[in-house]
């Protein structure tokens, strides 16, 4: 079981009882106590529950207190180890000191929880969650766009997110989409968001679109982007091999695998 799964389990067994003790999780997950303590350190960190001696209380003004919510990023996400991949593979590219734009979504979470350990790092988003992911790390200062909350996303998006995006320079911007054509280029879901990501792109100095194998071919309503206007695509795999060469000649593909990373001329 992967630790996010595993705390993920505490967190719904916490929201059923209203407690939880250490004893009781070492017997049913089969591991340490030493990881159990270090689990509920961070969630409590989180906000999401109360340490106290031997185990934990649900906190009671949890900023997600909905099951839900709670499981955005766990368990049910479609292409969950693909996500994950694309997540470790991405925070190559980043480095300590950094000012970093991360765009909403479950494969964007994944970079979030990719970049703990990173030291004097800016990350600037719209999305909550990764805001709460980052929101325990010393180093790393989060700042959250305004706008207005789309509750599916839990992302702030809208003229006000525009407003400071305008004020702002970044080295890296990570980017997701709905979908990805080689003739119509990244395709969101409306044209708020879609303006939010142009704005995204606007102020970085290299651009990432973060997207997993089911993308590729699909589109949405509105396209945002054309490929020439990302330096790379991150993706778990691309088996159509006519698709792939019309996106080779103008785009750099990086794909990346629970064991492996390749891609033409991509830096390691």
């Amino acid at each position: 079981m992967f630790t996010e799964e595993r705390q993920q389990k505490i967190l719904e067994l916490i929201q059923q009882t209203g407690k939880i003790r250490i004893s009781e999780l070492t017997e049913q997950f089969g591991v340490s106590e030493v990881t159990l303590r270090n689990d509920l350190s961070l969630l409590a960190r989180k906000g999401y529950l109360t340490r106290t001696h031997g185990g934990a209380l649900l906190q009671e003004n949890s900023i997600f207190p909905g099951r839900a919510r709670l499981s955005f990023g766990g368990k049910g996400v479609p292409n969950l180890a693909a996500k994950r991949a694309i997540g470790k593979r991405a925070v190559e590219y980043v480095e300590s000191g950094m000012n970093i734009l991360l765009d909403a979504g479950t494969t964007i979470l994944e970079i979030a929880r990719n970049l703990h350990g990173f030291r004097n790092l800016t990350v600037i988003t719209d999305s909550i969650p990764v805001a709460v992911e980052l929101s325990g790390e010393e180093e790393i200062t989060v700042l959250l766009t305004g706008g207005v909350l789309r509750s599916a996303s839990l992302a702030v998006i809208g003229p006000e997110s525009w407003s400071m995006l305008e004020n702002i320079h970044v080295q890296r911007a990570f980017i997701g989409a709905r979908g990805v054509s080689a003739e119509r280029g990244f395709f969101c879901g409306n044209s708020v968001e879609g303006e939010t990501k142009r704005r995204m792109m606007a102020v970085a100095e290299e651009k990432f679109a973060v997207v997993d194998a089911s993308k590729f071919g699909a589109s949405s309503l509105v396209p945002f982007a054309e490929l020439a206007d990302f330096d790379y695509i991150l993706t778990d795999r691309l088996d159509d091999e006519s698709l792939q060469a019309q996106l080779a000649d103008k785009i750099e593909i990086v794909t990346c695998t629970s064991g492996k990373t390749s891609g033409s001329g991509v830096r390691k």
